[in-house]
């Protein structure tokens, strides 16, 4: 190979180089499909109703029984209801869940945590999905 042919191979091949990474590569896609419309819906789990309060025993200066009943929740897939006890020191405890199905609950409440006079209670439903319903209305009041 003569030297004018290795400078011309030389000179072309730069040429080529230079040119080729000036350019930029593109592409394009483009595809389409039909889709159904999607309706998406939540659903609001029924309160238990009816919430009430009987005081079933209140024997000694510590511990109190209370019945807790309530009319149950006209959900589906029902696995629970937690009841919870409003004391009129302001604090409230979740202190006994019942069984999907039943609608009442005795439970045992210690007076002298905080003293309080005067007790309230509601429900709450819960599904075994994960959803829980908003709290029932309070009960009335219980005193020992």
């Amino acid at each position: 190979m003569t030297t004018a042919r290795r400078t011309v191979t030389v000179l072309f091949l730069a040429c080529v180089i230079v040119l080729g990474s000036s350019v930029a590569a593109s592409s394009a896609f483009m595809d389409s499909a039909p889709t159904g419309s999607v309706l998406i819906t939540t659903d609001t789990i029924a309160t238990p109703t009816g919430v009430t309060a009987t005081r079933a025993g209140c024997s000694n200066s510590r511990w109190m029984d209370v019945t807790v009943a309530w009319q149950p929740s006209t959900s589906v897939r029902i696995s629970g209801y937690q009841i919870k006890d409003y004391r009129d020191d302001g604090r409230v405890y979740t202190f006994a869940s019942s069984a999907a199905g039943s609608t009442s609950s005795t439970v045992t409440t210690d007076k002298r945590e905080g003293a309080p006079t005067t007790y309230t209670f509601t429900v709450t439903t819960s599904t075994s999905y994960g959803w829980t319903s908003t709290e029932s209305q309070r009960s009335g009041s219980i005193t020992c």
